[in-house]
């Protein structure tokens, strides 16, 4: 190396952010300055990256066998780095050479063009053919080669792969029919087959080429020869034949079967009752003896005397007609059939009429609808099941009238809608109200009137007082027992009402063996949710104790539970000296908030779980024992402050520190508060799931020696949160648990834990859900590295590969919940409002537009959450011509001030109809007035401003926003363009409340990947932690065809990992 062109900066701590160049114009000197011009030593701390030190050249041709350079800087410094920078060209160092960097010891990118880079930082100056990219580290996309991938697959390779990315070959051989380097070659005439490696039987007829892909001759053979290929020999082709007895018909001869041409036939006599002959035969002389292959017998093509008007065919004319020919009638030859019966289509009639066909030919379009949303007989055109609600006739096309309403109108409506409306023709509601005195959805149910007098009123108070007198008398006897049961108890007793229960923590070091395949036993998610669930005591004989459920077999054995849920379960529960202790108490009320801060301290709590909020409709069920965000709470010798809080959709993170006067110590506890479940009802099991996987997470390393749980009576939710997690630890730990003897368990020290079925019934779907899909949560660094080790997750010239990301998305749609066809009422009733057949909104999430006589209220939209938000996301389909009034409704009910449409809107047939193109143009669509108020284009989003102004409600103005280079015949997006959106959503988000609406199509492709990269980003900037696995779970809970593709779970995975390298903000990732 001859030379050295660099800047020398040595960095020394300046401050927590800042860094102060110490060398900066310090003195410097060097062992023997070049001779060429501005060489000195001091041109490396000048601060100009434009002037370089330079030393003379070493080696065997020079004085100087060493070179150095010194800059003295003055004083003792703890130095933070060293930042060499280069002159901006390629001149000297490392020329020519396959490495970079300040030592010239890094090699080049493995793909660059002759193995040279950019001296600095490495960048190709270009690629080997077959790669792509500043490194060359992207191969190129299928069905292009080449230097730059600038050159397209022209041939025709094997398998209907593509082309070998570097030499566009095909590597595993051409196609069929194909031949050359590259497999763009035609075979010649008399070759076929891969690469043109066979040849042609040269007896097609005419001596016509064979085809090219098969080898078949397509136009027939020659005379005596048969088979497709024509490679077999007619041993009978022109031979001697005879047959007795002969008809007079003209040119009826024996020879004629012989003689290779079908237009002509032997034919014999008549034989029977008025003939003379009374056998027939025909005999043909080979003229040796021969092992025969086959016999083929071949008919004249007409259909004059055999089988006529009979259903059979065939050479004896004894194989039956198709089912479904027209009169049971057909070829005499091949049995195909001349017309098919009404239903049926094809050459024998076997192809049954597809979804909503019906009739001769299939030719007929079925126009009613029919119950469940099924289709037509295929036959007559009529609903076998019945009419759905709404509708009757015979096909199912008439719509209820007035004042009836369900399946086939057979139900009358109650007739006390308000204003004498007609109620809803599907439901019987009365849509817009009860006439006064009525209740009820469909205002059949007339009010109790508590001013009618009673005539039994006298009798009911002198039963009432008697019965009432009697309990009184057993109540006093009852507690007079019990005071004298109570004093002879032992008064050392807790003074507060707590409960330790115990449990084996998680092994971190063990390995899950084993414990992922809850769902393979072939069940799926409904079998759990339709089995009945009963509490151990609500048994006569308790749990059984005969079998344990082994984590593996969990969802299968929770299938074949009987009525009786006990029924194959054993006690067995692992208890070690290694215990987690949780203490479950009731919620603190106002009084005890102090009593409950010397708890956490004096039992060394360092972890809350609160499952309750403070208040639930109007009862107040737990006091606000912490203080606000950096304040502190006072009592007795402790003092809480509030440090820290972080709010998610479904629960919040508290940080607080305590600190104690008289010891002069403090602690730090963490509060984990789930607040999306209502007293005695029971939380979503997968949101439970993600709740305690992040209480898991974030008490992994924590040295409290108890955990906290509560609620607020501190039984029902505490419990079966505690089962939960003991359980999941158990299973983790041996690979088997015993959900009714914990309970027991459980009960024995604090009677109701686990209140209901349906509580205990969520004990085992969260179990489910907790030991199935694993969390796949990684830290951002780290998914970074997975991402780079799996980005080659498409075949790769390799048909047989299988990446993880396919394996995963797999994994998701086998977990995917599976509703019913009750689940999605709503969306099967409309059918015409939907823009596919495939996709309908569950109807627990539905958004439910306003009511307006006249107008339906019905849209194709769900409510979604985001990671930091709860329900603050739409799911929804492009607005069809017909429904785009009913799409300004969503906006408005739904107040979403941030609309994405995932495709340019020209590609949209309804946008012209409610959108104003223009700035300053307005448009009316129904109720509403829309103005254009601007439009801004950028690289892959336009940004609308609109206004609409609803007829007697409040105006709002809104974004709209558009992928102009997304269209709507791409199946997936560019990655940038993505995320481009979503940054232009969060922009607009940080300066609009309201929700944010996104559509597609059918409100789940594309938009998929919107919310789970969304959901991600949010993550991201939260805990610095990536889990696409569980964001797409959660997403198809409410939308279950969103990411059903390996190329929508891919994009989330390319997105995510672009943003991190390209577009976070360091530190915030």
């Amino acid at each position: 190396m001859n030379c050295i062109h660099c800047v020398f900066h040595v960095a020394g701590l300046l401050a927590a952010f800042a860094y102060e160049d110490i060398s900066y114009k310090k003195f410097a000197i060097q062992s023997h300055t070049s001779t060429s011009a501005n060489s000195e030593a001091s041109n490396a701390v000048d601060g100009n990256i434009a002037t370089c030190m330079r030393t003379g050249d070493i080696g065997s041709t020079s004085n100087h066998k060493t070179v150095w350079w010194k800059v003295d800087l003055g004083r003792v410094y703890n130095i933070y780095s060293i930042s060499i920078h280069f002159k901006n060209y390629d001149g000297y160092r490392c020329k020519n050479a396959s490495v970079y960097g300040s030592n010239c010891d890094t090699p080049c990118p493995t793909n660059c063009k002759e193995n040279t880079c950019h001296m600095q930082n490495g960048t190709c100056f270009a690629c080997k053919p077959g790669w792509t990219g500043t490194y060359c580290n992207t191969k190129c996309g299928k069905g292009w080669y080449g230097v730059n991938c600038s050159q397209h697959c022209v041939g025709h390779c094997k398998y209907n792969m593509s082309c070998n990315h570097a030499t566009g070959q095909c590597d595993k051989g051409c196609a069929s029919g194909w031949t050359g380097t590259t497999c763009n070659k035609e075979c010649t005439d008399g070759t076929y087959g891969h690469n043109c490696v066979k040849n042609c039987s040269g007896h097609c007829l005419n001596d016509s080429p064979c085809n090219k892909q098969t080898g078949h001759c397509n136009g027939g053979c020659s005379p005596g020869y048969t088979n497709g290929d024509c490679s077999k020999e007619d041993i009978s082709y022109k031979k001697v034949a005879t047959q007795s007895p002969t008809s007079t018909s003209v040119n009826s001869e024996a020879r004629n079967a012989v003689d290779g041409n079908i237009a002509t036939c032997m034919r014999t006599g008549d034989i029977g009752s008025t003939s003379n002959h009374k056998t027939v035969w025909w005999k043909v002389d080979l003229g040796r003896v021969y092992n025969i292959y086959s016999i083929n017998i071949q008919f004249k093509n007409y259909d004059g005397y055999r089988c006529k008007n009979a259903s059979v065919y065939g050479s004896n004319c004894d194989t039956p007609c198709p089912t479904n020919c027209k009169e049971n009638t057909c070829h005499i030859q091949n049995g195909t059939c001349f017309t098919c019966k009404p239903g049926w289509t094809g050459t024998y009639c076997n192809t049954k009429c597809g979804k909503g066909w019906y009739g001769v030919n299939c030719s007929q379009h079925c126009v009613g609808h029919c119950k469940y949303n099924m289709s037509c007989n295929h036959a007559t055109g009529q609903c076998d099941e019945g009419c759905a609600s709404g509708w009757t006739g015979t096909t199912c096309n008439k719509e209820c009238t007035d004042g009836t309403y369900g399946h086939n109108c057979v139900n009358n409506c109650s007739g006390h809608c308000l204003s004498g409306s007609p109620c809803n023709k599907q439901t019987g509601y009365c849509d817009g109200g009860c006439s006064p005195g009525y209740t009820n959805g469909d205002c059949s149910k007339e009010p109790f009137n508590n001013n009618k007098p009673n005539p039994s009123d006298t009798g009911a108070v002198t039963v009432g007082g008697t019965v009432g007198s009697s309990v009184i008398v057993v109540i006093g006897v009852i507690l007079a027992f019990l005071a004298i049961r109570l004093k002879r108890k032992s008064t050392n007793m807790a003074k507060r009402q707590s409960l330790m229960m115990e449990t084996k923590p998680i092994d971190k070091e063990k390995p899950n063996t084993g414990l992922s395949n809850i769902q393979s036993c072939g069940s799926n998610t409904n079998d759990i949710e339709e089995t009945t669930y009963a509490l151990p005591e609500k048994t006569k004989r308790g749990p059984p104790t005969n079998k344990n459920i082994a984590v593996r077999n969990m969802k299968a054995q929770i299938t074949n539970m009987s009525l009786n849920e006990n029924a194959g379960f054993k006690s067995e529960y692992h208890d070690t000296k290694e215990r987690r202790t949780y203490i479950a108490t009731q919620g603190p009320k106002p009084k005890t908030i102090a009593d409950f801060w010397t708890m956490i301290w004096q039992e060394e709590v360092c972890n809350i779980v609160c499952l309750t909020n403070l208040t639930e409709g109007t009862k107040n069920k737990c006091a606000q024992y912490w203080p606000d965000i950096n304040d502190k709470l006072q009592g007795g010798t402790l003092t809480v402050r509030h440090l820290e809080e972080k709010t998610y959709a479904e629960y919040i993170f508290r940080r607080f520190k305590i600190h104690n006067k008289s010891t002069r110590t403090d602690r730090q506890v963490t509060m984990f508060h789930f607040t999306t479940w209502s007293d005695h009802g029971v939380a979503d099991p997968l949101s439970l799931v993600v709740f305690h996987r992040h209480v898991i997470r974030a008490t992994a390393n924590s040295s409290g020696k108890y955990t906290v749980v509560h609620c607020s009576a501190g039984v029902g939710r505490t419990g079966t949160y505690i089962a939960l997690d003991a359980l999941y630890r158990e299973g983790e730990r041996t690979g088997k648990i015993n959900v009714p003897m914990y309970v027991r368990t459980m009960r024995k020290d604090r009677m109701n834990m686990i209140q209901g079925d349906d509580q205990y019934r969520l004990v085992y779907l969260a179990l489910r859900d907790a030991f199935s899909g694993r969390s796949k949560c990684l830290k951002t660094e780290k998914f970074l590295s997975y991402y780079q080790e799996h980005s080659c997750y498409t075949n790769c010239g390799d048909v047989e590969q299988k990446k993880l990301y396919s394996s995963d998305l797999e994994e998701l749609l086998s977990l995917r919940k599976e509703y019913t066809q009750q689940d999605y009422i709503s969306g099967r009733a409309q059918i015409s409002a939907n823009y596919s057949e495939s996709v309908f909104p569950v109807e627990e999430f539905l958004c439910h537009l306003s009511y307006i006589k006249g107008h339906n209220t019905y849209y194709n939209a769900v409510l979604l959450q985001s990671f930091l938000e709860k329900d603050s996301l739409i799911s929804a389909q492009y607005p069809l011509p017909d429904n785009t009034e009913d799409f300004l409704r969503l906006i408005k009910d739904f107040d979403a001030r941030v609309v994405v449409f995932l495709c340019p809107l020209k590609d949209i047939e309804s946008t012209s109809i409610w959108y104003p193109s223009s700035e300053g143009q307005t448009k009316f669509d129904g109720m509403f007035y829309i103005k254009n108020l601007s439009s801004t284009k950028a690289a892959n989003v336009t940004i609308n401003r609109l206004n609409i102004q609803p007829t007697g409600f409040n105006q709002m103005d809104i974004t709209v926003l558009e992928c102009p280079k997304w269209r709507e015949k791409q199946k997936t997006s560019d990655k940038r363009i993505l995320l481009d959106v979503i940054k232009a959503v969060k922009t607009e988000k940080t300066n609009e409340k309201g929700r944010v609406l996104v559509l597609s199509s059918d409100g789940a492709t594309r938009c998929g990947p919107f919310f789970v990269v969304y959901n991600v980003l949010e993550q991201i900037s939260v805990d610095r932690e990536v889990d696409i696995f569980t964001a797409v779970r959660q997403i198809q809970i409410r939308r279950p065809e969103c990411v059903s593709t390996v190329e929508e779970y891919q994009l989330c995975y390319d997105a995510v990992a672009e943003y991190l390298l390209n577009d976070c903000v360091y530190g915030n990732c």
